[in-house]
């Protein structure tokens, strides 16, 4: 069976998977009462409900599934990883779906999330193959660094963590993350898919498309009006799963940062922010660039398709750039603009602020 083809069944699985779970997931939202209040920080202005990432997360597991049933060719290492990544995957949905319903203080949310990044980490000290941590990578100028094992762990906790609370901040607008998180998916497909035939990259690239189709079968319900937000089951979910992937075939650190960077940039830009200002880094405001842009008077469809076209074209200059010191270059310029936006904005509107994220 040719790859495009094995591809084209995984992604149309996860995309019916979670097309048809999501409506079901939002009648048990009402029926529940499970709703995601309004407030004056947030945009909607009515109560919807927000288990619908939980949708998002059974698409990815029916569609990986469903490739282990097909002539895919993997490597026991590879497995195992898979493995991992699915086990973490489910401990990050089912502390996010409680948060989602119960609530969990901020704290206590932030090492359950280092201990779900831990749990595909920490089986590297079995030995070198095991666990997915990034170990090396290509620096510009620099060729491959080395990393030694506690930073190696320390430095893909961090990463993986990052990218979670990255894509979670980034859930303001209907559609918003779920569309940023679509783009980069196909990114990392695109990037792992078009290599010589019986590369075991092929493998990750079905992962790839797994989690783009999940993310397009939610998207529908998802885009303005919405009528289900993906919650922070959801959010974190793709966070966690855009991270480790991106790292469990070979650690794609610079096309992930171009594709995500805006998220990533934006993220760490509200953390300075809000430090420099005498603030705790989770006291929400509306000083996320998504908010700018809308208190600036653009509508939210236009928010989410500035985001869509910024990411899709770094995400393009990620796969097109041919040196490391190139991509570098794309981010540093990524961050101008990012920067040069932001300080206009500001001008125009002070933050409100009052609860934690």
């Amino acid at each position: 069976m040719p790859h495009w083809l094995i591809a084209a069944l995984v992604g149309l699985t996860a995309f019916t998977v979670s097309y048809l779970v999501v409506p079901q997931l939002r009648g048990l939202a009402l029926h529940a009462k499970l709703f995601d209040m309004p407030d004056p920080l947030r945009v909607h202005t009515t109560p919807l409900p927000r288990i619908g990432g939980i949708g998002i997360f059974l698409g990815f597991i029916a569609a990986v599934g469903i490739s282990f049933a097909l002539p895919v060719t993997r490597f026991q290492i590879e497995v195992e990883r898979i493995v991992l990544l699915l086990v973490g995957a489910t401990i990050v949905v089912a502390i996010m779906a409680f948060d989602d319903i119960i609530g969990i203080a901020p704290l206590p949310k932030l090492i359950l999330q280092v201990v779900a990044a831990a749990v595909v980490v920490v089986p590297r000290w079995r030995g070198g193959d095991y666990g997915i941590v990034v170990e090396q990578f290509n620096a510009p100028w620099v060729g491959t660094v080395h990393l030694p094992i506690a930073i190696a762990v320390l430095f893909t906790i961090f990463w993986i963590v990052g990218m979670m609370n990255a894509v979670n901040w980034s859930d303001g607008l209907d559609g918003l993350a779920g569309t940023i998180a679509l783009v980069s998916s196909i990114v990392l497909f695109l990037h792992t898919f078009f290599r010589p035939t019986g590369d075991p990259q092929f493998t990750i690239s079905v992962l790839a498309i797994a989690l783009a189709g999940a993310i397009l079968g939610f998207l529908p319900y998802n885009w303005h009006p919405s009528s289900i937000i993906m919650g922070d089951s959801g959010a974190m979910f793709l966070g966690f799963a855009l991270a480790t992937i991106s790292v469990i075939g070979g650690a794609k650190i610079a096309t992930t940062l171009l594709a995500m960077g805006i998220p990533i940039l934006d993220t760490a830009w509200v953390i300075i922010y809000r430090v420099m200002h005498g603030r705790s880094p989770v006291i929400r405001d509306r000083g996320h660039l998504h908010h700018r842009l809308l208190d600036a008077g653009l509508t939210q469809p236009q928010v989410v398709g500035c985001f869509c076209a910024l990411t899709a074209a770094f995400g393009a200059s990620s796969l097109l750039l041919p040196t490391r010191e190139s991509k570098l270059y794309g981010l540093m310029l990524m961050a101008l603009v990012l920067l040069v936006i932001i300080t206009w904005l500001a001008r125009r509107r002070p933050i409100q602020r009052n609860v934690t994220e």
